[in-house]
C-alpha cells in the first residue's frame, strides 16, 4: 500500500519496501514477447516501463548514483515512445516528461518537443480541448509549450485560467503548477523557487500525492521536479532547499553514451513514421 509521509526519511524509507517488490524486478516475459514479437506489445511495454521507472529511482537512493538513473530514465523515455507510436493520438500525463528530461539525452527530448499528435487531432478523437481551461487538455497542453519554450502563448494562457480560477472547480489543486508556468514564461526566477518550495510544503504535497505516480510519489514531488528541470533546460538555474526536489537531477549533464539493453528495443527507430493515418503527425529527424 502506497502510504503518505510528512518526514522525507520515512518516505523514502517506505518508498524502497514498496519498489523493492515485482516493480523493480525487470519482466523477463516481457522482454521475451517483445524480442519474439508475441503476445500484447502495449502490455509488455507497459511492464517494462514501470521496471524502467523503478530501477531508475532505486539507481539513485540511497547512493545517489546519477548514472544510472539517467540511463533507465532513458530506457524509460525510449519505451514511452514506443508506446505512444501504437497511438500516436493518444495522451500521455505531463509527469511522464520527467524521464525524458532527467535522462538529458537530446534524441528523446527532441522527439518529446515535436510530439503534437494530441494537440493536433480534433476534440472528437482527443476527448479533450486543448484551448477549453476547464479540459484536462488545456493542462498537458501547457507542459508542452514550456518544454518548446513558446513563452508568449504559454503565458497568455496561464494568465487566462489563473484570471477565472474561482470558475475552476475540478482540479483546483492544479492551479499552482500555471503560476510556475507563468514565472517561467515571464523569467522570473525568484517566482519560480517560491512555487516550486510551496508545492513541496506538506500541505500542498498531501493535496496532490495520490495523484502523482506510485512509482516517484515516495522519493521526489513529481511535477515540482519536472518543473525545476524544465526551468534548467531553458538556463534558469533554480537554487532549491528541499530533498523533494533531487539537486543532482537539475544540472543538463548527459551520460557518455546511450545503449539500448534488448533486441526490440535497438531495433526500433524512434523517428520511423506512425502508422496510417497519423504519418503527417511523425516527428521528424533532426536534420544533422
Amino acid at each position: 500500500m502506497i502510504k503518505y509521509f510528512d518526514d522525507y526519511s520515512l518516505s523514502v524509507t517506505h518508498g524502497f519496501t514498496h519498489l523493492q517488490g515485482r516493480l523493480s524486478n525487470i519482466d523477463d516475459n516481457a522482454i521475451f514477447l517483445l524480442n519474439s514479437k508475441q503476445g500484447s506489445r502495449d502490455g509488455c511495454l507497459s511492464a517494462l516501463l514501470s521496471n524502467a521507472k523503478a530501477t531508475s529511482l532505486l539507481s539513485f537512493y540511497p547512493d545517489r548514483g546519477i548514472s544510472d538513473l539517467k540511463k533507465w530514465a532513458y530506457f524509460s523515455a525510449k519505451l514511452k515512445i514506443m508506446q505512444l507510436h501504437l497511438k500516436p493520438q493518444g495522451a500521455y500525463l505531463s509527469e511522464e516528461l520527467l524521464w525524458p528530461l532527467i535522462s538529458d539525452n537530446e534524441e528523446v527530448i527532441e522527439w518529446y518537443r515535436q510530439h503534437d499528435a494530441m494537440y493536433r487531432a480534433t476534440p472528437s478523437v482527443t476527448g479533450g480541448d486543448k484551448d477549453d481551461p476547464k479540459s484536462w487538455i488545456y493542462y498537458r497542453y501547457q507542459s508542452w509549450l514550456a518544454l518548446n519554450g513558446r513563452w508568449d502563448e504559454l503565458g497568455e494562457r496561464c494568465e487566462r485560467i489563473l484570471a477565472m480560477q474561482e470558475q475552476i472547480k475540478k482540479d483546483r489543486s492544479y492551479l499552482i503548477d500555471h503560476r510556475f508556468y507563468l514565472a517561467l514564461a515571464r523569467g522570473e526566477q525568484a517566482a519560480m523557487e517560491a512555487v516550486l518550495l510551496e508545492k513541496c510544503a506538506p500541505k500542498n504535497r498531501r493535496v496532490r500525492f495520490y495523484q502523482e505516480s506510485g512509482v516517484t510519489c515516495q522519493f521526489i514531488v513529481s511535477y515540482a521536479t519536472l518543473f525545476a528541470k524544465l526551468a534548467w533546460c531553458h538556463g534558469y538555474e533554480l537554487d532549491l532547499d528541499t530533498p523533494w526536489i533531487p539537486k543532482e537531477w537539475l544540472p543538463i549533464q548527459p551520460n557518455e553514451k546511450y545503449e539500448d539493453p534488448w533486441p526490440f528495443m535497438q531495433e526500433f527507430d524512434i523517428w520511423q513514421p506512425f502508422a496510417e493515418p497519423w504519418a503527417a503527425y511523425s516527428p521528424q529527424r533532426p536534420q544533422t
